[in-house]
């Protein structure tokens, strides 16, 4: 009987093991292209898109939903709503002094009212620029600041005792305001760049120091103290909202602050900012001449009482306050509508505040957030230290109150500021909880 054989059994299929990438030999042939071609290999496009969706979510979270506005109403309606208020007020502020010098009571408001039409026109081109593009041009821009600050040393005209002014196609402006601006967008661009190098003297201080010091000499000759300060701090809150090492922010501050007192110990803005500063401590100590303003300022503001004298009836406006209509006219709002309206019109600032900083907090990337934060900064500095000069809580320095201050270019320039805002409001990423 033979024996059946079985025949052999096939060995079991062996699948093909996918091998992990090597991530160091990838990086080496991208690398090596990288040498070989000049520029970077790139990704296919659905893969550089989902990278970013996953740099952008944390770990171990799902992605949150995320709607878009398109246009951030609130603040616009605040911004409306005190331009309106601010020419109802100037107007009312500046037609005893208008009647004075060029016999018509309508000169100043109808200037104002003519440069709110261009602040809109420049407000409504900001908001439908994308803010993005504007990055390759803040190096002209603030080149160009440069260069007509130092036209004002040589050519500038002298008004008040300081010559700060130019005069262009007979249109006088004051090229300190674009420093202003030129420094939050030249500030906004640097912080970008800097990325999460924040922390490191080169990449967080050494730009706020480089770009603030190039306007603090020329500001100092302008005897524009007012101005120094405003771009001075504004320029460090930046850098503390942008990451900035607190030791070296502390260390960059004080430098600055040496630095500040030693050019002005050393030149004839001294003496210039002593005389403030004892008229600051007691008005009475030279009525007539420096202490005039802020006496006649307090007597508006206590004039007013609760409620006011009513809406036209301010009677330090009849030429007893000069500036009535520019730095001044906080006095004459709470002498014509009381304290009730000054504290509606500290509301009104402090909501288109609130607002700006909660746009910074949405904004799409860290450079429409710097951008957003410096603009708001300043805004909301001025505010203060306008209140300040008015009700004596410091010493003169001669800056306006946003929307409401006489001052064609300075109303131009802050509503164009609103549009940047608005533009930024558009690509805002809310996350829906």
């Amino acid at each position: 009987m033979t024996r059946k054989t079985s025949k052999p059994k096939k060995p079991p299929a062996v699948l093909p093991v996918r091998s992990k990438p090597d991530k160091a030999k990838k990086r080496a042939q991208d690398q090596n292209f990288e040498a070989v071609v000049g520029r970077k290999k790139t990704p296919p496009p659905g893969e550089a898109k989902i990278e970013k969706l996953l740099a952008e979510t944390p770990k171990g979270e799902a992605a949150a939903p995320v709607r878009y506005v398109p246009l951030d109403i609130p603040f616009l309606v605040l911004v409306l709503v005190l331009v309106a208020f601010g020419l109802v007020m100037m107007y009312s502020a500046s037609y005893a002094w208008s009647l004075e010098d060029y016999g018509t009571p309508h000169y100043y408001i109808s200037r104002q009212v003519s440069f709110a039409f261009l602040g809109l026109g420049a407000m409504l081109g900001f908001t439908f620029l994308d803010f993005n593009r504007l990055k390759p041009f803040i190096p002209l821009f603030f080149a160009l600041t440069f260069v007509l600050m130092l036209l004002v040393v040589f050519i500038g005209r002298t008004a008040g005792g300081a010559q700060r002014w130019l005069e262009l196609g007979g249109v006088g402006f004051q090229p300190s305001e674009l420093a202003k601006i030129a420094v939050i967008f030249s500030m906004a661009l640097a912080i970008d760049k800097a990325g999460n190098r924040m922390k490191t003297f080169r990449f967080g201080i050494l730009p706020f120091l480089l770009i603030v010091g190039v306007f603090i000499p020329i500001l100092l000759l302008q005897k524009h103290l007012s101005a120094i300060v405003l771009t001075a701090g504004t320029a460090a809150i930046m850098i503390f909202i942008g990451g900035a090492s607190l030791w070296y922010l502390g260390g960059g501050m004080a430098a600055g602050v040496a630095g500040l007192f030693l050019l002005i110990s050393t030149t004839d803005v001294f003496s210039y900012v002593q005389r403030r500063i004892d008229v600051w401590k007691d008005p009475f100590v030279d009525p007539r001449g420096i202490g005039y303003q802020t006496i006649q300022s307090l007597y508006a503001i206590a004039s007013g009482g609760l409620f006011g004298l009513g809406l036209g009836q301010s009677r330090q406006k009849q030429l007893y306050l000069p500036e009535s209509h520019n730095d001044y006219v906080f006095s004459i709002v709470c002498e014509e509508l009381g304290m009730i309206g000054g504290i509606l019109l500290l509301l009104l600032f402090a909501a288109l505040i609130a607002r700006g900083f909660w746009i910074a907090m949405h904004a799409p990337n860290k450079f429409g957030t710097m951008l957003a934060a410096g603009i708001m900064t300043k805004f909301a500095l001025q505010v203060l230290m306008n209140i300040a000069v008015v009700t004596n809580a410091m010493p003169v320095t001669g800056i306006s109150l946003p929307f409401f201050s006489y001052g064609g270019t300075s109303l131009t320039l802050l509503m164009a500021e609103m549009g940047v805002m608005l533009s930024i409001s558009k690509q805002m990423r809310i996350v829906k909880r």
